[in-house]
């Protein structure tokens, strides 16, 4: 856990001791004066205040976005006729939404899947993997500009996380323009939302 979630958890440990000690002070059965319940009234909502900003530290750390391998180049935004490969039919439609709702101002086409079965096989859908000759014939027949290679698969290092693998490619020049690799729980639409996200902030330079 970083040092600085430590230093604040510790601080609101302290506080929260001393607002306790405070609501305490001169509360007796037989008399609760008017300014007494309002010490204590202020002194627990205090002490909720203090429980809650403590679990959100708590959930804001065990939800970060994790990421590696990412970057993109320039010409990934000039891209808006895209096919999605390696995903299964329902993965792709999440996918698709995503990135469609990252990129607002620019219209964006995808191939239909059916299309791309008269290309390539399923089992090449599945699994991402074009050579360069299939490649070139997505380009002719469906004038496919950038081609988004994706593997969602089980993370090595946990029991029940998953990744997914992002590679946009150039179907002319065969370039990869975007790489994001997004790891996390199993849960596809947080991953291709953090992915998505990763990739139109280091395009756009964090904006």
């Amino acid at each position: 856990m970083p040092a600085q979630i430590h230093n604040i958890r510790y601080w609101q440990k302290t506080k929260i001791q001393r607002d306790i000690h405070f609501a305490g002070i001169n509360i007796y059965p037989q008399s609760i004066s008017g300014s007494s319940r309002m010490n204590i009234r202020t002194g627990f909502l205090r002490i909720i205040s203090a429980f809650v900003l403590i679990a959100g530290l708590v959930i804001s750390t065990g939800c970060a976005r994790k990421t590696e391998a990412l970057f993109t180049r320039p010409e990934l935004i000039t891209h808006s006729r895209l096919a999605i490969i390696g995903l299964t039919a329902e993965q792709e439609q999440i996918f698709m939404a995503f990135y469609t709702k990252a990129f607002p101002g620019q219209v964006i086409t995808f191939v239909e899947r059916n299309r791309l079965h008269e290309v390539i096989s399923e089992q090449d859908l599945l699994k991402g993997r074009l050579n360069e000759k299939t490649r070139a014939r997505i380009k002719q027949i469906f004038g496919v500009e950038a081609l988004i290679m994706c593997t969602y698969y089980d993370g090595s290092d946990d029991i029940g996380r998953k990744k997914l693998r992002v590679r946009i490619v150039d179907s002319a020049t065969g370039a990869i323009v975007g790489s994001v690799i997004t790891g996390g729980r199993d849960n596809f639409g947080y991953h291709c939302d953090t992915a998505i996200k990763a990739l139109k902030t280091d395009l756009l330079g964090g904006s």
